[in-house]
């Protein structure tokens, strides 16, 4: 689950899908929100696009959203998955949705959860249930027996809250205007809103909210490092959003200037053209345009009817999407030696797609730039990346990588000039370095490297939790 919306305020529930669909970058399987009338619970999902859920004309005082990114198990493949697989859910007097991934969730209950969601939502309403109704103690319970990432918002009675896990892997926003409170994963779905963005959740911070706007704020648990996800302002984050007091698109700017000067040092022919790969690397493009005193050229566009390649489940879709993803300009490619800009690659299927397509429409040379590092270990904390093998890094050297994706050089970032450019040291950076923040965590990665696994659904991790 990667896009979470909460709304405190009487609120047209068309307009929270419109908001809702400013979160779709973050996960395109499915979709959902659930809103309160009159103390009673509803809720409405759809696969794929927020769009498709159908609601009433209507206004709420309660409102939550999700859209879907599958990291445990499959995708949703009919409409009869919709009710166990997609969020929000509503458990005993706890609605809840969730960004993140939960790693222990076998270790805890017995019961099959298609969605971790799920899972936090019934175990913080019997936290609330064995702790008098204390929401703060209900909390303090979940961090104890929870290992991974979890950023919640959710409603209990007449109340809205939102919590952030206490090392804060996933960002969760809020502002407050009038008699209006969101809560949301990214600063843009406030922008649109109209709602000035109040700060960020912080980590191990539980905010509740009432109906007259009134914010209570308690610490749960404060540890004395953070570790957010470095690739939120990499790939996932749209570049208006602003995490940690980062403005994603300065963020990116920067690491487009890093890699500008690795390549000048590289000593390589000059490019005729910089050309970003759309939509994430335009601002690293940029930069790097800037630096190298070179034209950035919109050579490669985007079919804007296909989602994002790597949040895709199968090799076969991934295959399939890169092979109809993008549109050349031909006249700008023939004899020109091109600089291409992307925020990653990580199996290496679009890389290698792009550089064919660049050459067989004459291009002298094709450069490749990345704005990641290479990724080499599997994550455990919310990006769907199972299985050291779907890495190219992981078992290719840079050259090896360069030859297969048939590149002429490939640019990667350091990590040294990644953490610069972010401005934040307390990251998690796992699947660069293999140094998982967390105790079960670490626990799976053992077990994997001891006993391995067969295939690349997530549920392995889970089956190696027992």
């Amino acid at each position: 689950m990667c896009g979470v919306l909460g709304i405190l305020g009487e609120y047209s529930l068309r307009g929270a899908r419109d908001l809702l669909l400013l979160l779709a970058h973050r996960g395109q399987d499915a979709s959902g929100l659930l809103w309160v009338e009159d103390r009673q619970v509803t809720t409405s999902r759809s696969m794929g696009s927020p769009a498709r859920i159908i609601v009433p004309d209507k206004v709420s005082q309660f409102i939550l959203g999700s859209t879907r990114y599958p990291t445990t198990g499959r995708r949703v493949t009919s409409e009869e998955d919709l009710e166990t697989f997609v969020g929000p859910f509503h458990r005993g007097r706890v609605s809840l949705t969730h960004n993140g991934n939960v790693t222990n969730v076998k270790v805890l209950s017995s019961k099959r959860y298609d969605c971790d969601t799920e899972f936090l939502a019934e175990r913080l309403s019997n936290n609330i249930n064995s702790n008098d109704g204390s929401l703060q103690k209900a909390f303090k319970d979940l961090e104890s027996e929870i290992d991974g990432a979890f950023s919640v918002v959710g409603v209990l009675d007449d109340k809205l809250f939102a919590y952030r896990d206490s090392r804060g892997f996933k960002p969760l926003v809020f502002g407050r205007s009038g008699d209006t409170t969101i809560v949301a994963s990214e600063s843009t779905v406030l922008d649109m809103a109209g709602v000035p963005m109040e700060r960020d959740v912080y980590p191990g911070e539980l905010l509740i909210f009432d109906t007259g706007g009134v914010m209570e704020s308690y610490s749960i648990l404060q540890n004395a490092l953070h570790t957010h996800c470095f690739f939120e302002y990499v790939y996932f984050a749209h570049p208006a959003a602003t995490i940690e007091n980062q403005l994603v698109y300065d963020v990116r700017f920067r690491l487009g200037r890093a890699l500008g000067q690795t390549f000048i040092r590289m000593n390589l022919d000059p490019p005729d053209y910089i050309v970003p790969v759309p939509d994430t690397s335009r601002p690293a493009a940029q930069a790097m345009a800037e630096m190298l005193q070179v034209p950035i050229r919109e050579i490669i566009l985007k079919n804007r009817y296909l989602g994002r390649t790597f949040i895709l489940r199968s090799q076969e879709e991934r295959d399939s999407m890169a092979s109809n993803k993008y549109i050349y300009l031909d006249g700008k490619i023939k004899g020109k030696n091109i600089l291409v800009v992307d925020d990653s690659i990580v199996r290496g299927t679009t890389a290698r797609k792009i550089v064919a397509d660049l050459k067989k429409r004459g291009a002298e040379k094709v450069y490749f730039a990345v704005t990641c590092p290479p990724q080499t270990h599997a994550c455990y904390y919310g990006i769907d990346i199972a299985t050291d093998r779907e890495l190219i890094a992981s078992t290719s050297s840079i050259q090896e990588i360069a030859d297969f994706v048939q590149a002429d050089a490939l640019i990667y970032q350091e990590t040294s000039t990644l953490e610069n450019a972010i401005g934040i040291k307390d990251l998690c950076l796992a699947c660069l370095d293999g140094k998982y923040p967390t105790e079960h965590a670490r626990k799976i990665r053992d077990k994997v490297q001891e006993l391995g696994t067969t295939h690349n659904e997530r549920d392995y991790e889970r089956e190696l939790s027992e």
